[in-house]
C-alpha cells in the first residue's frame, strides 16, 4: 500500500473469497487502494497484527455481507467486524467508515449481524458482481476525504442501496450477563428505529459518538508492586479479562481501545490531563497485591474531570493463577463499577428540563431510580417511578433496547408479588417487552433468562427449562442461568439434578441469600434437613425485615422452621417461629401460609414442607 490512510479494507469469509476478489479487482482497477489478504493460512502473531494495523489506519471498511457470514458464527472475519466497529465508536457520526455490502440474500434475515452495520446504509451487489456505482460510490468517499454525510441509514431507499427493512427495528445492543445482583447492566441505545408496517422511518436515535460522552470509558492497566512477576502476570491478564468484561457490555459502556491509552499515557500523567486527552467520562484502574491465599485486585471508577474514587470493587485471585476462579467475578465488580458511573450520569442529567430528557436520559434514570427505591423497600413505589420514564422513553423509541429491557426486569421482579393487584397485567407486559426485544436479539443471554423467568412465573418449568438450556450452551459458566435452571428443576420435582447447578452457582456467590435459600429448600426436598436449617439460618441472616416478609423470599423462614422441626432442634424452631410472627403477623397457620406463599416460592405446594409446620406446631 502506497497510503494505508487512503485504503480500503475488504473483510470477508473464506468462501466469499471469489466474489472478494472480483470487488476488489474493480476498485483497483479505478485507482483505489485495496487491502485484500488472499492467504489460506489465516494467522499467525505477525499477520495478525497487519491485518489489526491495517484496520486501524484504513480510510473505508467494506465487510461482505452474505449466507456464508451468516452460516458461521466463528470465523477470523467476525473479529475484522468488531475492530472496525471498535474503531468507528471514535469517529464522529458524520464520519462514513463502515460501507457493508451485500453480495446474496444473506443479510436480509441475519440476526448475527453488528447492529452497527445496522445504522448504515448497505449497497447490494446481485451475485456479489461489483458494479459502476460502487466503485464511484467509494471513489467519492475516499476524494472527499471521509466528511461526507448520508452514510447513515436513509429515511428512503435510494436506488441502488439496500437498507434493513422497516418491520425489523435496527437498533444497538448487544447481549450481557446482567442482572441487579450482579448490577451488570444494560445499554447503548440509538440505531435507527424504524416504524412497523410503514415504509418511512422517522429521524434516527443516534447511536453514540465522539460528541455524545454519556458512558464512556477507558481502562487504564492495571498495576502491580515493582519486581513481583506473578503480580504483573495477574496485572495483565485480569486486565484483559477487565477489558473483554467493559467490551462486551455494549449497551452502557463506550471503550476506548486499549492502544489509544497506551499513546495518552506516554503524554500525559494526571489522571484529569489522560480523560480530556482520550475525551472520555470516566477512568477504570486498579491494583495488584499479595494477599494471605493468592493475590487481590482493587478496582477503581474515576471520574474523568475531577479524579474522585466514585466506588472500589475487589477480586481474589486464586494461588496459582492469574485471574479470578469464575468467569463472571469480574463481570460482577464491572458492573457494579459502571453503575457508579451511571448515578453520577444520572446526577449530571438532572438540571436538564424535564421535556429536554431523551431516550438515554430517561431509561438511565428509570435504572437508577428504581434500584434506589428498592434499596428503601419501597418496591411499588420502585415500580411507579421506573415505569413512568420508561414510558416515556418507550414512546420516542419504541425499540430502544434498554427500555424493553428494563420494562421486562421490573414487570417480573418478586417484589410484584407483594404489592401488585394484578401480576398477569405485569407478566403481559414483560412478554411484550421480551419478544419485541428477542426479534432483533435472539440470542442475548440476558433476555433469553428474562424469557425463562416468565415461564417459571406462569407455572412453566419445562418450557422454561428449554430457555436456560439454550442459554447455558452459549455461556456455559452463567451461574445466574445455573441459578435458575435449579429452580425450575425443583419445582418439576427433580432436587437431584437441582442440586449441582445450585450447588455450583452457590459456590461462586456464597455471600448471596437468594442462592442460600434455594439450596437449603433443595436439600429439604433431598430429606438433608441439617443442610437446608444450616443453609437456611445463614440466608436469615443476610436478609431484611421486609424481604423476611415477602411471599416469595420469605419463605426461606418456613424451611428453616421445618428443618429444625424435622431436626427436632427446638432452640432454633422457637427463635424461628417468633421471628416469623413479628415479620408476618398473620401467619397463624397453615392455611394463612398457604395463601400467603407466592407461586415462586422454592416449596411452593410440597407438601412434606407443610407436615414439617405441622410438626412444629403451626395448627391447621
Amino acid at each position: 500500500m502506497t497510503d494505508p490512510n487512503k485504503a480500503v479494507f475488504l473483510s470477508y469469509a473464506s468462501q466469499d473469497a471469489e466474489a472478494a476478489k472480483r470487488i476488489c479487482d474493480a476498485l483497483r482497477a479505478a485507482g483505489i487502494e485495496v487491502w485484500f489478504d488472499q492467504s489460506e493460512l489465516r494467522g499467525g502473531d505477525a499477520w495478525d497484527a497487519s491485518i489489526r494495523r491495517q484496520i486501524k489506519t484504513c480510510a473505508l471498511f467494506i465487510p461482505l455481507i452474505s449466507a456464508s457470514t451468516r452460516a458461521r458464527t466463528e470465523g477470523y472475519f467476525r473479529l475484522e467486524w468488531k475492530l472496525a466497529i471498535d474503531r468507528s465508536h471514535l469517529m464522529a457520526t458524520e464520519r462514513a467508515f463502515l460501507l457493508p455490502v451485500v453480495i446474496d440474500d444473506g443479510g436480509d434475515s441475519d440476526t448475527t449481524l453488528p447492529d452497527r452495520f445496522r445504522e448504515v446504509q448497505w449497497t447490494r451487489l446481485d451475485g456479489g458482481a461489483p458494479t459502476n456505482a460502487l466503485v464511484e460510490r467509494v471513489s467519492r468517499l475516499l476524494a472527499a476525504g471521509n466528511e461526507a454525510t448520508g452514510e447513515r441509514a436513509p429515511i428512503a431507499a435510494t436506488p441502488g442501496a439496500y437498507s434493513p427493512s422497516p418491520n425489523r427495528p435496527a437498533t444497538m445492543s448487544s447481549a450481557w450477563r446482567y442482572g441487579l445482583a450482579a448490577a451488570t447492566l444494560i445499554l447503548l441505545v440509538g440505531g435507527a428505529w424504524f416504524i412497523r408496517h410503514r415504509a418511512i422511518a422517522p429521524p434516527p436515535i443516534l447511536p453514540y459518538s465522539a460528541e455524545d460522552r454519556r458512558m464512556t470509558f477507558a481502562l487504564l492497566p492495571l498495576q502491580a508492586a515493582a519486581g513481583d512477576v506473578t503480580g504483573e502476570q495477574i496485572a495483565k491478564a485480569t486486565g484483559e479479562e477487565t477489558y473483554r468484561s467493559l467490551d462486551e457490555n455494549h449497551q452502557w459502556v463506550q471503550l476506548v481501545p486499549a492502544a489509544s491509552v497506551t499513546l495518552a499515557l506516554s503524554q500525559f500523567a494526571a489522571p484529569r490531563d489522560v480523560a480530556k486527552a482520550l475525551n472520555v467520562h470516566y477512568l477504570m484502574r486498579g491494583n495488584v497485591d499479595r494477599a494471605a491465599s493468592g493475590y487481590t485486585v482493587t478496582l477503581f471508577m474515576v471520574e474523568g474531570e475531577t479524579a474522585h474514587v466514585l466506588g472500589t470493587e475487589g477480586l481474589s485471585i486464586p494461588t496459582q493463577s492469574l485471574v479470578p476462579r469464575w468467569d463472571d467475578e469480574i463481570d460482577h465488580a464491572t458492573g457494579k463499577l459502571v453503575f457508579y458511573a451511571l448515578q453520577s450520569e444520572v446526577e449530571r442529567a438532572r438540571s436538564k428540563p424535564d421535556s429536554a430528557l431523551d431516550v438515554r436520559d430517561l431509561a438511565f434514570r428509570a435504572f437508577v431510580d428504581w434500584a434506589q427505591y428498592r434499596r428503601s423497600n419501597d418496591s411499588k413505589g420502585a415500580y411507579v417511578a421506573a415505569t413512568s420514564l420508561l414510558r416515556r422513553a418507550l414512546a420516542l423509541a419504541p425499540d430502544d433496547p434498554l427500555a424493553l429491557r428494563l420494562t421486562a426486569q421490573i414487570n417480573l421482579c418478586d417484589c410484584i408479588d407483594a404489592w401488585s393487584p394484578n401480576v398477569d397485567e405485569q407478566r403481559a407486559l414483560a412478554e411484550t417487552a421480551i419478544e419485541r426485544y428477542l426479534t432483533v436479539h435472539p440470542n442475548d443471554p440476558g433476555m433469553l433468562r428474562e424469557k425463562a423467568g416468565l415461564y417459571e412465573s406462569r407455572g412453566r418449568f419445562k418450557e422454561s427449562l428449554v430457555v436456560l438450556d439454550s442459554v447455558l450452551r452459549l455461556d456455559p459458566e452463567n451461574t445466574y442461568a445455573m441459578a435458575d435452571e435449579a429452580f425450575s428443576l425443583l419445582r418439576l420435582g427433580r432436587p437431584k439434578e437441582a442440586k449441582s447447578f445450585a450447588t455450583t452457582a452457590f459456590e461462586h456467590r456464597p455471600d448471596s441469600y437468594e442462592r442460600a435459600a434455594l439450596l437449603a429448600a433443595i436439600d429439604f426436598q433431598l430429606g438433608d434437613y441439617s443442610e437446608a436449617e444450616r443453609l437456611a439460618q445463614q440466608a436469615t441472616t443476610k436478609m431484611s425485615k421486609a424481604v423476611l416478609s415477602n411471599p416469595n423470599a420469605g419463605t426461606v423462614r418456613l424451611t428453616l422452621i421445618a428443618a429444625a422441626a424435622r431436626l427436632h432442634d427446638e432452640t432454633i424452631k422457637k427463635s424461628a417461629l417468633a421471628d416469623l410472627a413479628d415479620s408476618v403477623p398473620a401467619l397463624t397457620s397453615l392455611g394463612a401460609i398457604r395463601k400467603w406463599m407466592s407461586p415462586q416460592a422454592g416449596l411452593y405446594g410440597y407438601e412434606p414442607l407443610f407436615d414439617s409446620l405441622r410438626l412444629a406446631g403451626i395448627p391447621e
